[in-house]
């Protein structure tokens, strides 16, 4: 029997070894089998049945096979989304049951494919358990003190189309079984998602005007708001970006390349001092009436004396030196500061390669702490998109939000940056190999402005209304 060379397409596994079986999987998952890659994730065989050492090694990587060999039967789950370690029932209507039955080269029995009927729990999520498919469970896997592939059903179903996985009856046989997850790629190394992972997004050129225009000319007045100026503060690690933002920002307005904040490559922050920002409209040059203040990107032993809580109450004055020591002696220094002084957004900039680094999220943590003190609002800008994922959004930065690698990023984000959701993560570009702003990056900024300062208007709005309420309080006690 004629088989192909799949070593470059399965990687690291001990059960897929034939290339018919790479054919029935990507039949499954309809895909040309040329283009299907597995990676071995996890596997029984090295890191036993234990699911904390799942959880380490497949948790946020995005699509996955789970596939296992009991008695010589072949048989597994796919799942379209990331595994987690939340404690929930997912949907994934992607998701679907199989086997294989390969018992040797020259003999294979016939497969099955058994899509999700709808129910809605797909997909269990625990850190006390492997991969689990399935109410009550179409294949249960290991984990919860329970016996691995102790409930395996061979009759009747839950969540999934299947009567049973098994030809000779159980395969509850955890001895003589190997389980392995697999990560599911592209052969080529591009993993693009045929549709958006975002919705309601859009790169035409008259929708990224429109989105472009409402940043620019926002007016907090109109909004109802008694400051003039919105204030957004931007804090991140040293080499961010946190100026390479405000640079594109500024280039947008002027449709020519800004150098306006210096920016470079380093093991220092440049930025040593917090500064303030000012905007002009693009066409118009009127003032904007919204401002970004650029603080000191943090280091090991910055932000430790409570800087970020004087310059989160609006206490220190614009050009203020961060690195030296801050008192209310500091120039400047307001000791009562206004609604109008205070941030009324907290921006992090956070840097793709630095999301799974435990140091870098820590601090975010911290700062992030602060704020949420304050009752100040955070969102996350996710920068430097381009180098992470180049295949897919280096080439085309209309593809943002069809790269899966991003897509596990954020998942990954969701729930260990601690904000609210994928909705307050979001993706930027600064300029770097462009000789001006394109229309797609300033969809991108925009976008990310315009949610800035929504959340600045919700602080704004509500800070005011409770200072009211406490004035109006005062008042009625003098009286």
């Amino acid at each position: 029997m004629h088989t192909r060379n799949i070593s470059r397409q399965v990687l690291g596994s001990s059960l897929v070894q034939w290339s018919s079986q790479v054919d029935v999987l990507a039949g499954f998952l309809n895909v040309p089998p040329q283009k299907l890659k597995l990676t071995v994730l996890s596997s029984s065989a090295v890191s036993g049945w234990e699911p904390s050492e799942f959880h380490a090694s497949c948790d946020h990587k995005g699509a996955t096979i789970t596939l296992i060999r009991c008695r010589q039967q072949y048989y597994g789950g796919f799942a379209s989304v990331s595994w987690t370690s939340q404690n929930q029932w997912l949907t994934d209507p992607k998701a679907f049951l199989f086997r294989l039955g390969f018992e040797s080269l020259q003999k294979r029995v016939t497969e099955g494919k058994f899509d999700s009927n709808g129910t809605r729990n797909d997909l269990f999520l625990h850190p006390n358990y492997g991969p689990t498919f399935g109410y009550k469970h179409d294949l249960f896997t290991f984990g919860g003190g329970q016996t691995p592939l102790s409930q395996v059903r061979s009759g009747g179903t839950t969540s999934f189309n299947v009567e049973s996985l098994f030809y000779n009856g159980s395969a509850r046989d955890a001895g003589n079984a190997t389980l392995e997850v697999l990560q599911v790629g592209t052969a080529n190394g591009v993993d693009e998602l045929e549709q958006s992972w975002l919705s309601g997004f859009s790169w035409a050129q008259e929708d990224a005007k429109k989105v472009q225009d409402k940043v620019f000319q926002y007016d907090p007045k109109q909004a109802g708001l008694s400051v003039p100026i919105i204030n957004i503060l931007l804090c991140g690690g040293v080499g961010a970006g946190k100026s390479s933002i405000i640079s594109t920002i500024d280039s947008i307005c002027q449709g020519r390349i800004s150098r306006r904040a210096p920016h470079g490559q380093g093991t220092g922050s440049l930025m040593r001092m917090l500064r303030k920002y000012t905007f002009t409209q693009p066409e118009t040059m009127k003032p904007v009436k919204w401002q970004m203040w650029d603080s000191m990107g943090w280091g090991v032993d910055d932000y430790k004396r409570g800087e970020l809580g004087f310059i989160l109450d609006g206490n220190l004055p614009n050009k203020c030196d961060l690195a030296g020591s801050i008192s209310t002696r500091t120039e400047g220094f307001k000791v009562q500061p206004s609604l109008q002084d205070r941030v009324h957004c907290m921006v992090l900039v956070v840097p793709c390669n630095a999301a799974s680094d435990e140091a870098y999220m820590a601090r975010l943590h911290e700062m992030r702490q602060f704020a949420r003190d304050r009752e100040v609002p955070t969102l996350v800008f996710l920068s430097k998109i381009d180098t992470y994922d180049p295949d897919v959004i280096g080439n085309d930065l209309c593809k943002t939000y069809h790269s899966s690698r991003l897509l596990h990023l954020v998942e990954e984000m969701e729930e260990t940056a601690g904000v609210g959701g994928r909705k307050d993560i979001l993706p930027v570009k600064s300029l770097s190999n462009e000789m001006g702003p394109t229309t797609e990056l300033s969809a991108l900024m925009c976008t990310a402005l315009e949610q800035a300062l929504y959340a600045a208007e919700d602080y704004a709005t509500e800070y005011g209304d409770r200072l009211a309420c406490n004035i109006a309080s005062e008042l009625s006690d003098s009286m």
